[in-house]
Order: structure tokens, then sequence, then C-alpha cells
């Protein structure tokens, strides 16, 4: 880790280790991990590593147990005969010296009493050397039991059990120290070859070679009077295709019981066989990178710390072969899983969230989530350029030149510092921070910096002119966006001639032209939730019956009073709080309308959505999580889009407007025929109403144009089957003007004034009142 650089740990490291988006995600993953260790989840899965790990390294048995093959016997072979041949084997062994004799077979009486009584005399001469096996098993079908060991020759002599539990696969993996029969315990076969062995479950060490194990045969060993190899030695008898519990060892094939045993004893005498639990090794991996996250700080050596540390599962895989551990690992693979889709997700959403699609430069959003915390300190100033005259330039642009030239413009911003990144609102904006400490005249350096950047830039072999201002907030003790805010306002205040770089401080002598604590005060009233709203009747023409309403914004301030949208909402989108301001808006909205639904009463409501919003799917994840938290039906609500001249990319917003379309919302376009919305948008988005700026509203009265731009506007919304709202009906004579040409919905003055809730609910209720005493005196 000495090549690696190392954060200094303090206050701010600790809180930020907490609430990093990495600790959340590796917490989450360490989570799912533990979880599938409580239930065992991918136990085949560690079966399968298991499996694969006793084939990778081969080791020796100790060679003190030796299995005995007990098949010399043919089936006519009689009951008497069998017993006289197993007493001269153990009175074989017993003259040469064994050290334990264990019989796997049952021991049963014949019809010779005097076989019996040879054998017998054979057992009580072993004694305690002597070790008996039976089954205990109950869940194997009848076939699979052994008969008993009669008590003729088991009196008084040891016994232990040959079962185990194997798997789905019928590998054995674990064998208990004892096994339960009728209210005793018996303790293992195992336990018995195994001298010193530990009361604890042992797991079987399939890399001790089975073949190797020292293998003789009965006839061998009767025939045997002087054998050095025999003495203090222990001797299985049992039969390689005999009768008896059958398990699979990995790699070869079903073997009697009496051979796992023999290997789990081997594996306690190497003294491997040990467990490490899953929920061990998810809290192994998952603290080394918990740890490995944060002490790390670059990109690249946390890059090669997420390689090493996947590859130590590797590691882990072959050393545990080696030693003979059993590892359930299985679990633990879930935590890289886990977190590199996490991260992959989080790293999808902040290359489509937070980079501007035309330029892919990084946005405002990226900005203030780089600057996070960090954006109150006082260190540095805030810089915004602002690109004068960006829309005429790009008329003359095809995408890709385009995209060329605001690349260029961010590469000449950042001259001077390598590490500076500079960030693109998607509009005419571009921000980025500078150390204050660096410079001392820094508006001598941001004009010098202006010089360069305004220079043309060459594309397909022709100049095109760079124009620009600049703003700066170098104030104190302000957030991030409320600074922000204060530098595009500079960047807007400045002039080309005679001042193009503008300071934040300068303001402060200059309350008149900019009130720069609108922004500071608006943070304020977004963070208590103080953005209201009311509700503009929307009438039927034809009846004069309010049948909805517009959901307009309002914060009313506490020392200025009421303060108007189109004052504050520019100030929210340039800031980078729109989203909030929408999100505030929707949800208010649709509460009103499912509350007038609930009444009974018309609970139509239009909600007015930024076309710059229509870029990705936060705006669908706003709309989504507001009809959620409501209840209110889609069918109720009309989304209606203004400033359509903004929309970049139409195929975009479309698809946009129709996964919602598909929720049941409507969709209107606001202030059609000014040049915000025209029939270019009309034409290529999925609209359902029209709504007739107020412009040529008002004059409908006083100018025949105007007159004939209504009534051919209407005209073309009945052909295309759009439903037409008009905006600003002051008086009786437009009102009966636009009904006589055909226009279906209106709003206005006359027809009624924003009004709060409560009011604008009261209103509909009383409309209710008149129209069931018209139809009870009708």
């Amino acid at each position: 880790m000495a090549g690696f650089v190392m954060e200094r740990v303090t206050p701010n490291w600790f809180r930020r280790v907490l609430t990093s988006a990495r600790t959340h995600h590796a917490a989450i993953a360490i989570a799912v991990a533990a979880v599938a260790a409580a239930i065992s989840l991918l136990r085949p899965l560690d079966i399968a590593v298991w499996t694969f790990q006793s084939k990778m390294f081969s080791h020796e048995p100790s060679g003190e147990i030796v299995y005995v093959s007990d098949e010399s016997g043919a089936e006519a072979e009689t009951a008497a005969e069998r017993n006289a041949r197993l007493a001269s084997l153990l009175d074989s062994l017993a003259e040469q010296g064994a050290g334990q004799v264990v019989l796997t077979q049952p021991v049963t009486r014949s019809r010779s009493l005097l076989s019996d009584i040879k054998l017998r005399e054979s057992i009580r001469t072993l004694g305690d050397h002597l070790v008996l096996t039976h089954t205990v098993r109950e869940d194997f079908g009848a076939d699979m039991y052994l008969r008993p060991n009669d008590v003729f020759f088991s009196h008084g002599i040891r016994s232990v059990s040959s079962d185990m539990q194997d798997d789905f696969m019928q590998f054995v993996w674990v064998i208990e120290p004892s096994y339960e029969r009728l209210g005793t315990s018996d303790p293992a076969l195992w336990t018995a070859l195994s001298p010193g062995a530990e009361s604890a479950p042992v797991f079987v060490d399939y890399s001790i070679d089975w073949k190797q194990i020292p293998t003789s045969d009965v006839r061998s060993l009767v025939a045997s009077t002087t054998d050095a190899n025999i003495r203090g030695k222990t001797f299985v008898v049992g039969s390689l295709a005999g009768e008896g519990i059958q398990a699979k060892i990995p790699g070869y094939g079903p073997v009697p019981a009496p051979l796992i045993h023999i290997l789990a004893a081997e594996t306690s005498i190497r003294g491997s066989g040990h467990l490490i639990s899953g929920m061990t090794m998810v809290a192994a991996f998952g603290a080394v990178l918990l740890v490995g996250l944060h002490l790390l700080s670059a990109g690249r050596r946390r890059r090669i710390f997420y390689a090493c540390w996947v590859a130590s599962f590797g590691v882990v895989i072959v050393l545990s072969a080696e030693f003979g551990l059993r590892v359930e690992i299985a679990d633990a693979f879930l935590i890289p899983l886990v977190f590199g889709f996490l991260r992959a997700k989080a790293n999808f959403k902040r290359r489509h969230f937070y980079t501007d699609e035309k330029s892919r430069l990084p946005n405002f959003m990226a900005l203030r989530r780089d600057l996070g915390d960090e954006g109150a300190r006082d260190d540095y100033a805030m810089v915004i350029a602002k690109i004068t005259r960006l829309e005429a330039i790009f008329a003359s642009l095809v995408p890709a030149e385009q995209k060329r030239y605001l690349r260029q413009v961010a590469s000449r911003l950042s001259l001077g510092d390598e590490n500076t990144s500079v960030y693109y609102d998607g509009g005419k904006y571009f921000g980025f921070v500078l150390p204050l400490a660096r410079y001392d005249d820094l508006e001598a350096h941001l004009d010098g910096l202006r010089a360069v950047v305004s220079q043309a830039i060459l594309l397909s072999d022709r100049p095109v002119d760079v124009s620009l201002t600049i703003g700066v907030d170098c104030s104190l003790d302000k957030p991030l966006h409320a600074r922000i805010s204060s530098a595009i306002a500079a960047a807007d205040q400045a002039r080309e001639a005679y001042r193009p770089v503008f300071i934040i401080t300068d303001f402060e002598a200059d309350s008149e032209q900019w009130d720069y604590s609108l922004q500071a005060r608006l943070e304020t009233a977004l963070s208590e939730d103080r953005i209201s709203i009311k509700l503009q009747p929307k009438a039927e023409l034809e009846t004069g019956r309010i049948v909805g309403a517009e959901a307009l914004a309002r914060w009313v301030d506490q020392e200025k009073g009421e303060i108007s949208p189109a004052q504050f909402v520019p100030q929210c989108e340039r800031a980078g709080r729109l989203d909030d301001l929408t999100r505030r808006v929707m949800l208010r909205s649709m509460q009103a309308s499912h509350d007038l639904a609930v009444r009974e009463l018309p609970s139509q409501v239009s909600i007015n959505v930024s076309a710059v919003q229509l870029v990705d799917n936060r705006i669908v994840e706003i709309v989504h999580r507001a009809l959620n938290e409501s209840s209110v039906n889609p069918c109720d609500i009309t989304i209606e889009i203004t400033e359509t001249a903004r929309i970049e990319d139409f195929d975009r917003a479309g698809a946009i407007m129709l996964q919602l379309a598909e929720e049941g919302l409507r969709f209107s376009i606001d202030d059609f025929g000014v040049a915000s919305a025209n029939l270019d948008a009309l034409f290529r988005l999925p609209f359902n109403e029209l709504k007739l700026d107020q412009m040529f509203v008002r004059e409908i009265g006083r100018s025949n144009l105007a007159g004939s731009i209504v009534a051919n506007t209407i005209s073309l919304a009945r052909d295309a089957g759009l439903s037409t709202v008009a905006e600003g009906i002051e008086d009786e004579s437009t009102f009966v003007s636009l009904r006589n040409l055909g226009c279906e919905y209106g709003q206005g003055y006359y027809l009624g004034r924003p009004q709060t809730i409560p009011l604008f609910r009261e209103t509909l209720i009383l409309q209710g009142d008149m129209e069931d005493r018209q139809r009870s005196f009708g």
C-alpha cells in the first residue's frame, strides 16, 4: 500500500465516508450478501466451488488407516463360513499387533454354534481394540439399512455409527461427531479412527487422495504371519462393492460409507476440515471493501484496488483448497456483483443526468454534485461565462459543429489550469471555479481569459465568432446554488462594450439594477416549502361553466410581498432548482385535483412544465412520484409545455411525452402563435390541446388581423383533433367573439381570477348549487 495516496483522517473525512454514494452502495451489497448467507441461498454454488477445489491439489493420507476389502466370499458362502473367515482375520491381526480393528459390516449369528463361539472369542481377544459399527439413519429406504450386530457378539464391545448426511447430489461435505439412536448418542466412525478427534463436525478434505489410502484384503491378512506394516495401525474391514450406505466422492463416484469416514479421519489427523462460514466471509470481504474505498483517493488507484479485491476471491479459493478449509464463499460473491451493479447504475445516471447531451460536457447539476458541501467555502470564485447570440450562431451550424464549438469554448476557458472542470448548462452559460488565492487581480485575469476565448473558432474552414460576458460571485457565506445564480445574474448584467467582466460584489452599490438577495430568499422559500399555488378557472365557452383550472405558482415573500413567477421561475432555472420548483407545484396541483375529484367537483388541472425539462427521465420521475403521492386520476391532469422553441431534441422530448401519455396524462402547447410555440412543435410533438396566446386574444376586437389569426388557429386545431383554450379573456365582447369562432375553453379575468384552493373549491360548490336549482326549476 505504500504506493497509494492515503487520505488524511479528519472530521470531514469521516463525514464524507459516511455519506458517500460508494459507502451506501457497499453497505447495500454487504447487507444483501449477509441475508443470503443467513439463509444459505447460494449453497449450490458453494458446492460447485468445493467440488472444483477437491481437484486442485492432491495430498497423501497418513497411511495409519488401512481399508480391508472383504470380497473373498462367494454368494454361495454360508454364514458359518463367513464367520469362520472373519475369526481367522481377527486372530491374525491380533497376533501381529494391529492397533485397532473396525468392522463396518454387521456381525450376525450363523447356524454353526462352533463358528459363532470361535468368532466371539476372537472379538473378546481384541477387546478394546475392536470397534463395531451400525447405521442409525432414518431417511433412507429399507433396502439401504444394514442388519444390526447380533448382541451375541456385540455385548460389551464398543460400537460407533457409520451414518453421514449427504446433499442433493449425494456428496458428503460434513460429518457430525455423533448421531442419535433411540435417545442415545453414538460417536461417529471417523472419531474412532482419529485419536484425539475434537467433538466438533469435520468438513471432509477431498484433496486427500482416497486412492492412496492403504488397502488389503482378508485372504492376504489371514495368510500373513509377521508383517511389520500391521503393528499399531487401524484396519477398517468392509466391502468395496458390498451392502451398505454409499456416497459420492467429487470427481469419482459412489463409494462405501467407511471410505468417507476414513477421509474424515485423515482430515482430522491432518488438522484441516474446519469451516469458515458465509457470514464470516461476507464480513471480511465487506470490511476490506469499505476500508479500501475510503483510504484510496485517486480513481486509478481505486480501480487497482477493485481488481485486487476481486482477485482475492480466487486467492481465498486456492489457499483454502491447499489447507483443506471449507469456505462458504458463494454468498460473499454477491458483494462485488451487487456493488458493481449499483456503481454501474450510478455511473450511467451520472453520465446521463450530469452530462449535457449536445456537448457531452458536465452540466450544472454535475457542478452542484462535484462541489457539494464545499459550495459554502469563500476561498474560491464562482465564474459564469455567457455566450451571447448563441442561438444565431447555432442556426448556421450542424449538430456536430455545434458540439465542436461548445467543446472548444470549454477547452479555452480551462486554459492555464488543466485541473479546472468546465460545466455547461445546456443553454448559453458555462461555469467553473477559480481559487482566489492564486490571483492577485482576478478581474484582470478574467479579462485576459475572455480575450483568448473570444478568438474566432475555425469550423469547416470558416471562422465562427465567440462573444461572451463573464459574471463572478466572490461573496461570503452563501450556499452554492445562490452563488451560481448570482454569477449568472452578473453575467447577464455584464456588457461586452464597457463591462464584460462583472463581479458580484459590485452589486452592493447597484441595488437598483439587481436585488442580489432575491435568490437567497427564494432558496429559503424552496427549502421551507413556502411556494404555493393558485388555481385560475378554465371555463367552457359554450356554457360559461367552470370545468377545470390552471395551477399557477405563487411566492409571497415576507419583505416584498407577492413575487411574480416571471421573476423567480427564471432564477430557479439558472440555479438548477427548476426541478425542485416543478416537484412542489406538481404535487400541490395533483393533490388539489384529487381533493376536488373526491368531492365530485370538476377536477381537471393544468400544470406548467418548461420545455427544457424534456431532456431526460427526471421529469418522468417527478410526475410518477407526484401521481403516487397524490393518488390523483392521471386523466385529470394536463401538462402545459412552455417555451417549446427551447427544445433541441424533438425525438427525445416526444418519447418522454409519449411515456407520460401512456399513464393517461394530456399535453397542451402553451402560448401558441408566438415565437416560443409554433407549428414546428405542434407538428412534431403529441399535443392534445392548443392554448392561444393572449397577445392575439386581447386584440381580437380591435384588429382584423388578430381575428383572422385566431379564427384560423381554431380551425387548424379542430381539424387536427385538438381542443382549444384562449388565454387573456378580459371582457364580454372577447368572450362572445371567441365562442362564436368555435373556441371551446377560455381563461382570463372575465371568467375568473386566480384563486386559492379553498376559494376555488367554494366557487365550484356554488356553481353546482346553482346548476341544481336551475334543474329543479326547469
